[in-house]
């Protein structure tokens, strides 16, 4: 399967904003109260992520990366499998019965390990050229 080569960078600077994001449930449990401006850093830290891609979009050329169907189909379940987690994570947070803490950090490991799986498959596949 073709597709163009910065489509796949920004595939991998996702995963790596993902990564950011699956952190950020672990840190912001603990930091929030301490440092109230926390949730502000993050966003802009996000926000420059995305202008960092844009500009890494549209200064990357238009050469063919090939991409195997198993890595398709693996990329897509790890897609699908953090927002699954993700979602979880959101819903059991909500809950008072179960302790925060571990809750942030059992799903905000889940949602790093998927996230490193995506960057080190990503850059597998562009490693290839």
């Amino acid at each position: 399967m073709n597709t163009y080569r910065k489509s796949l960078v920004i595939q991998l600077l996702m995963f790596i904003v993902f990564f950011v994001m699956g952190a950020n449930v672990i840190i912001n449990f603990y930091v929030t109260e301490i440092f109230p401006a926390y949730n502000y850093i993050i966003l802009g830290v996000l926000v420059l992520f995305g202008i960092f891609g844009y500009l890494l979009y549209k200064r990357s050329s238009n050469e063919i990366a090939v991409i195997t169907p198993k890595e398709f189909k693996t990329l897509k379940r790890l897609l699908y499998t953090y927002l699954f987690v993700y979602i979880g994570e959101m819903l059991a947070s909500g809950l008072e019965s179960l302790p925060k803490d571990i809750v942030a950090i059992v799903f905000g490991s889940l949602l790093c390990i998927i996230a490193s799986v995506g960057i080190f498959i990503q850059y597998k596949i562009l490693e290839k050229k």
